[in-house]
C-alpha cells in the first residue's frame, strides 16, 4: 500500500509539474510583442549613436563610409529590441527564439537565440536583444551610395527618410521533453 501511495504522489507532482510546463509553455504566444527600437547602429564600423542627422557626420567618417562604398562592403550592424509583455497569471517561457528580418520586404538575415527566454506574469515585460550584422553593399546591389546610405540611415533613426522593418519570431516550447514550434509572429515598424 506504502508503495502505492508513494506511485500515486509521484504520478501527482509529475502531473502538477507538467501541467505548470504547459501552461508557461502556452503562455508565450498569448503574449504581445513590439518593436522596441534599435540600439548600438554602426555603418562601415562608424558608431551612429548619438547622431540624429548627416551633418553630424563628420569628414573623416564620410570618407570611411565613402570607401566602405567604393570596395562595394557596407556592413551594417545593430540590435533590434523586441519587447515581449505577458498579460497573463502564468509565467511565459520559450526555449528557442527563430526570427527573420525584413528591411522594405526583403529578407535580410534570419536566426535563432538558442537560450531559455522567460517573460513574468501580470503584464511583466522581457526585452529580447536581436544582434544583426548585414552587408547592405550586397543585399542592395545595384543602389546608389545616397540610397544605401539612406537605408541605413532609416534603420538607425536619423534623418528624414523611412524604412519599413519587419521581424519574424517563431517560439519553440518544450512540453513534456518534446520541442513544439509554433508559428511565426511578424512585427512592423516604419523607422524615420
Amino acid at each position: 500500500m506504502k508503495k502505492v501511495k508513494t506511485f500515486l504522489g509521484l504520478a501527482l507532482c509529475i502531473t502538477l509539474v507538467s501541467c505548470a510546463a504547459v501552461q508557461s509553455a502556452l503562455q508565450i504566444v498569448n503574449c504581445k510583442y513590439d518593436l522596441d527600437g534599435v540600439v548600438r547602429p554602426t555603418v562601415a564600423g562608424i558608431s551612429l549613436n548619438n547622431i540624429t542627422n548627416l551633418s553630424q557626420i563628420s569628414a573623416l567618417d564620410l570618407i570611411k563610409i565613402t570607401t566602405a562604398f567604393a570596395s562595394k562592403n557596407l556592413p551594417l550592424s545593430a540590435t533590434i529590441n523586441v519587447k515581449a509583455t505577458n498579460p497573463g497569471s502564468v509565467a511565459a517561457t520559450v526555449q528557442r527564439l527563430d526570427w527573420a528580418i525584413d528591411l522594405e520586404q526583403k529578407e535580410v538575415l534570419s536566426g535563432a537565440i538558442n537560450q531559455a527566454i522567460s517573460v513574468p506574469a501580470n503584464g511583466g515585460t522581457t526585452l529580447i536583444p536581436v544582434t544583426v550584422g548585414i552587408d547592405l553593399f550586397q543585399l542592395f546591389s545595384g543602389e546608389t551610395k545616397d540610397n544605401l546610405l539612406n537605408l541605413a540611415m532609416s534603420i538607425a533613426n536619423i534623418g528624414e527618410s523611412t524604412s519599413k522593418v519587419s521581424i519574424r519570431i517563431r517560439p519553440t516550447v518544450v512540453i513534456a521533453g518534446q520541442p513544439i514550434t509554433a508559428g511565426f509572429i511578424t512585427l512592423s515598424k516604419t523607422v524615420n
